[in-house]
This record gives C-alpha cells, sequence and structure tokens, in this order.
C-alpha cells in the first residue's frame, strides 16, 4: 500500500477543494459544542490528508489498546461521508483520468477497507461504533462497486481500442507496401494497455482486494482477458475442429487446419501468453498467488483447446507423409512449455503428455518406414540397371526427416537400444552416434539389403554391378550433399560406402572386360615358333563379336551420376585400349596380308575410344560411326 505522505500536497488540495464551501459553517457549529473532553483538533478543520492521518492513528491504537472501544473518535467519524463524497466524484469523473485525484481516492478507500476489517475483528459490543461501522461498510461496498466497474471497463477498453483499429484499417486505404504492415503486425505488443491503465489497475486491483473483494476482482479479470483472447484466436481463424471431424476429414484439408494451429499456437508462445503474463504480473505484482491461479486460468482455458486438437491428429490413421506434420506440432508444443511455466504444473504435464504422444507417432511412421523397405517384393528389375524408386524414396525422405535430426534424436531417446546390445557395440565407432543416428543407421541396412535382393533379378552379373553401384552412388552424393545426413552417418560410414562402390566398380570389370582381355592374349597364338593365322583370325573375331555385343548392350545400361558414367568409361578405356593397341600393332600385319582382312580386323583403336563414349548413355546403339 502506498503511503499518504507521498500524495500530501496534492490531496491537501482536493481536500480544501472538497470542504471550502462548508468549513465556516462548520466552525459555527463547533464554537457551539462543550466538549466532554479535549479533542485532538476539530475534525471539520482537518484536510483529506490529516484525516487519513487520524484514520492510520485509530487504525493502530486498535491494535495496542486493552480497553474495548465504546466511541469513535471525533477526528474519524466524519470519515465515512468523506469517502462517500469522493465515491460520488468518482461516478461523475471516472478514474484513470487524473492521477493524483486516483491515488488519493484509492488511498481512502484503502483505510476504510482496513478500518472495517479491524472493527469485524473485535467483535466490539456498543452503539456508536456499530452505527460507525455500518456506514464504513455501506461506504465501502459502494466503493468496491465503483472499483469494480472502472476495472472492467479499463480492460475493456483495450479490446475496444484494437477493434476501431481494425475497423479503421478496412474502411480505409489499402497501403501497397503490404510487406510492411505483415511486420508491424507481427512484431505488435499485446495486450495493448498503455502504461497509465496499468498502474492504475494494479491500484484498483490492490484495493479491491484488501477491501475483501479478491473474488469479484478476479471473476472480472478472468472474464474480460478471457473474452479478449476469444477475439484474438477468432481474428486469425482459430474457431476450433471438431475432434470426431478430424477423423474424417482427407489428410490434404487437415493439413491445412494442422498449418493453421501450428500458426496460432506458435503466436501464443510467442506474443499472448508472455503478454498475457506481463499484464498479470504488473496488475498483481503484490499477490503472486493470483496473478499464478488467473494466468493458469486464462492460458489453460486456451491450450487445453490446443491440446485437444493435436490429440484428435495423433489419433488419425499413420502413414509416411504425416511425420512431418506431427514433428511440427511436437516443436510447436516444445516451444510452448516456456511460455507457461509460471502456470500450474499440472498445465506443463498435459503439454509434455501431448508432445509425448506426437513423438511416439512419430516413431511409429519412421518404423513404418523402415518396414516398408524391409517388405518391398517388387519382383520387376528396373531397366537398364538405374536408381531404383525405392532408393530415391528412402533417401529423400530421410533429408527432409534430417531437417528435423535434433527433434527426433529427442524423440527416440526413449528408443534407444537394449543396453545389452548397446554395450556389444560400444566401440564400434559406427555406433558412436546419436539415437536418430542409430536409426538412419538402421533404415540404410534395411536398404542395402533390399537393393541387394533386387540386384539377383538381373541375369547378367555385369548389370547388376552397374545396378548396386547406381544406387550405391546416389546414396552416398545424397549423403555428401547434405550436412545433417553426413553428420549423423559418420566419417567411417561414408568411409565404408565408398569402398563398397570401388568393389562394384571392379566387379563390374572383371564380368565385362575379363574376357575381352583374355582374347588378345598371346598365348596359343605362335604354333611352332610361327604366328597361326587362324588362330589370329578367330581371336580377333572372337574380339569383334564380344565387343559389339557389349557395345550394343551397355549403351542402353544407364549410369546417371555423369562422374561415375565419366570414370567408368576412363576405367574402361585405360584397361582395354593399350591391351588393344597392342595386340593390334603386333598382328594386324599378318592379317592385312590376306583377302578379307576388314572380316577379321573391324575397329581401329581410335574405334575402339569412340564406342566406348557410347556406353552407360540409355540410348540404342549406332554403328555409324566405325570406320570402314
Amino acid at each position: 500500500m502506498e503511503k499518504p505522505e507521498n500524495h500530501a500536497i496534492e490531496s491537501e488540495t482536493l481536500d480544501h477543494i472538497h470542504h471550502s464551501d462548508e468549513s465556516e459553517k462548520q466552525q459555527k457549529q463547533s464554537h457551539n459544542t462543550v466538549p466532554t473532553e479535549t479533542p485532538r483538533s476539530d475534525s471539520s478543520k482537518l484536510s483529506l490528508t490529516q484525516l487519513m492521518d487520524a484514520v492510520d492513528d485509530f487504525i493502530k491504537s486498535l491494535s495496542s489498546s486493552t480497553d474495548p472501544l465504546r466511541e469513535i473518535p471525533p477526528t474519524v467519524e466524519p470519515f465515512p461521508e468523506t469517502v462517500d463524497s469522493l465515491v460520488s466524484k468518482m461516478e461523475s469523473s471516472g478514474l484513470g483520468r487524473d492521477e493524483t485525484e486516483d491515488s488519493v481516492f484509492i488511498l481512502a478507500v484503502n483505510r476504510i477497507s482496513k478500518s472495517v476489517t479491524t472493527l469485524r475483528e473485535l467483535r466490539l459490543d456498543s452503539t456508536p461504533v456499530s452505527s460507525w461501522l455500518n456506514r464504513a461498510s455501506s461506504v465501502q461496498n459502494r466503493a468496491a462497486s465503483l472499483l469494480d466497474e472502472e476495472f472492467r471497463h479499463l480492460l475493456d477498453r483495450s479490446r475496444e481500442n484494437k477493434k476501431k483499429n481494425n475497423n479503421n484499417n478496412k474502411n480505409g486505404d489499402v497501403s501497397s507496401d503490404s510487406a510492411d504492415r505483415c511486420v508491424l503486425q507481427e512484431e505488435e505488443t499485446f495486450p495493448d494497455f498503455p502504461q497509465e491503465s496499468i498502474t492504475t489497475l494494479k491500484k484498483i486491483a490492490g484495493a479491491m482486494i484488501s477491501a475483501g473483494y479478491e473474488a469479484e476482482c478476479c471473476m472480472s479479470y478472468e472474464m474480460s482477458r478471457r473474452h479478449t483472447f476469444k477475439e484474438e484466436l477468432s481474428e486469425v481463424g482459430f474457431e476450433g475442429i471438431n475432434v470426431e471431424d478430424v477423423q474424417r476429414i482427407p489428410w490434404e484439408s487437415l493439413e491445412g487446419e494442422i498449418a493453421n494451429w501450428i500458426s496460432i499456437v506458435r503466436r501464443c508462445s510467442t506474443v499472448l501468453f508472455p503478454g498475457e503474463l506481463s499484464l498479470c504480473t504488473a496488475v498483481f505484482s503484490d499477490e503472486p498467488a493470483t496473478r499464478k491461479r488467473l494466468f493458469t486460468g486464462l492460458v489453460s482455458a486456451v491450450t487445453i483447446r490446443f491440446l485437444d486438437f493435436s490429440g484428435a491428429v495423433v489419433l488419425t490413421k499413420r502413414s509416411s507423409e504425416k511425420l512431418f506434420k506431427f514433428l511440427d506440432m511436437y516443436e510447436t508444443l516444445r516451444d510452448l512449455i516456456p511460455a507457461v511455466e509460471d502456470s500450474d504444473s499440472d498445465l506443463i504435464e498435459e503439454i509434455k503428455l501431448a508432445q509425448t504422444r506426437l513423438g511416439e507417432a512419430a516413431v511409429t511412421i519412421f518404423g513404418e518406414l523402415e518396414n516398408s523397405i524391409k517388405t518391398d517384393q517388387g519382383r520387376t528389375a528396373v531397366p537398364s540397371g538405374a536408381v531404383h524408386p525405392l532408393t530415391r524414396y528412402t533417401m529423400n525422405y530421410l533429408k527432409y526427416a534430417c531437417e528435423y535430426k535434433d527433434t527426433l534424436d529427442q524423440v527416440f531417446q526413449t528408443e534407444s537400444e537394449p543396453e545389452t546390445k548397446r554395450n556389444q557395440r560400444e566401440d564400434d565407432e559406427e555406433y558412436k552416434v546419436s539415437a536418430f543416428g542409430r536409426q538412419m543407421i538402421r533404415v540404410m541396412e534395411h536398404l542395402d539389403a533390399n537393393l541387394e535382393i533386387k540386384s539377383r533379378l538381373y541375369r547378367d552379373p555385369a548389370l547388376r554391378s552397374i545396378f548396386l553401384m547406381n544406387n550405391g552412388r546416389y546414396i552416398l552424393q545424397k549423403i555428401k550433399g547434405s550436412t545433417e545426413i553426413r553428420d549423423l552417418m559418420g566419417q567411417a560410414w561414408t568411409r565404408k560406402r565408398s569402398t563398397e562402390l570401388r568393389q562394384y566398380h571392379k566387379s563390374y570389370q572383371r564380368e565385362t572386360w575379363g574376357k575381352v582381355l583374355q582374347c588378345m592374349n598371346q598365348e596359343g597364338i605362335q604354333v611352332n615358333g610361327k604366328v597361326s593365322k587362324p588362330v589370329l583370325k578367330e581371336r580377333f573375331k572372337v574380339f569383334n563379336t564380344m565387343f559389339d555385343e557389349i557395345h550394343k548392350t551397355q549403351s542402353t545400361w544407364i549410369v546417371s551420376d555423369e562422374q561415375m558414367q565419366s570414370e567408368l568409361r576412363v576405367s574402361i578405356a585405360a584397361l582395354v585400349i593399350p591391351a588393344y593397341r597392342s595386340f593390334f600393332g603386333r598382328y594386324k600385319q599378318h592379317i592385312d596380308s590376306g583377302r578379307h582382312s576388314d572380316k577379321y580386323v573391324k575397329y581401329q583403336p581410335e574405334d575402339i575410344e569412340t564406342f566406348i563414349d557410347d556406353l552407360f548413355d540409355g540410348n540404342p546403339p549406332s554403328m555409324a560411326r566405325r570406320r570402314t
């Protein structure tokens, strides 16, 4: 409670104005009165400040005196009528127009409330005292009623001003700089109360609580603020969707509702709830228990509606495309918790429970991704050994999921491996990663196993290697292109993938070009120290047939990664061209001396390089460029 001396000069001025018309009359009456005891002073001459000081002394004397009070001191006797006149004045002018008058009025109401409370506690059996108490109680009730009305009026004024501003914006010219307006809206202050109004609200709340009208004060505050919140939520489009409807509407429509829900909850987290806490703390700064109860009641009423919606969404049928919306909602509720930390702990637990359910749903959906990979039983080989659609889908899904890696790591913490299994792997660098990282590795293991099975659909071992190279390269490039995935998987895993790619490459070379190189082997060409032309012709014919078949077949194969395609061609050229050039240079002369030499020597060394460049383009071969 503020001390009266803080406003002594101003209140004396008010008191002088208030009593100037009656001072002469009261002075005459006092001369005609014979006092029964020596009074401290004539009450009619006291200023309001002096009168309130006298009331303070009176209240103190009640606490210290051992003799029962029989009558009210003359200096205190007119106090109810004085306060009553202040109530009448405030009913005409209203609070919030003059800070000095407001303060004097509040101080007067505080004193009469303290007097009434103290006298009631004493339960005195005195007619004069009871009469004064009845008068004071009546004035107190009237003052409290006025305070309650002014309290509600000040609280509602902010909402009314906002409505006017919104109407002006709708009726006024639309500015072309709409983007700037949006920024201003996001940075708006809520609730929009001037500091003078907050100061007056605090004084009124303190006076009402001191007068024993805490319930009425809290009810007015709560009703006004709930109404304000209802209008705020309605303005941004949150009317609340029926929980049963969530189960029925298509996912595409529900996605829009979820996006709206996220936007509104985030606005509550960043603007509405912090603003409400600030207002509640300012108005009820001297009543922490009341402040917490009011803030809890308000945010609970709003938050429960949010949680009802999230609970309904969790119960919808699980599918992979819902994961990211579930994670968005999970993060939104996580960010809501700091905004309600000053509320009752039960509300925070409700939010955490709803958040946990969303996390469990996300874990389930991710687990279904694993199962879908393991159980994909496609029996049709992808043409030309290209990247399998399952590989593309899985890697793109994982790349998007990694944008939520911190959140997913949080939800997978409770799904960690059993202790015994984790201990077995504690020395394995691959598993020294986060909970979500281990989950990612498991998904990749399932994908690898599935691709290995699908590679067996190709009868040609070389095409099987190309298929594994294509998919392995695609996976590796996706990982290298995403810092999040690369950090999760770890360097050891990436090195292992690179090693596997090199093994597929070697396997392809061995299966495709091993026999080609064998036919250019010098063994068996010479018989009795001389070149056997029949054997040599057969060797050239075998080479031509094999190279024709490779060119015809592998030109239709696809290596979509340009770098890997180039590396393959370079490695083939480095392997085949030197061997063919040596064989060609050494034995071509033995064929040229006979008839139909071009029947056996179809390719010049330069032709080999040209046709190697046709491989893995995915196009039908053309032999037109062959040198004749």
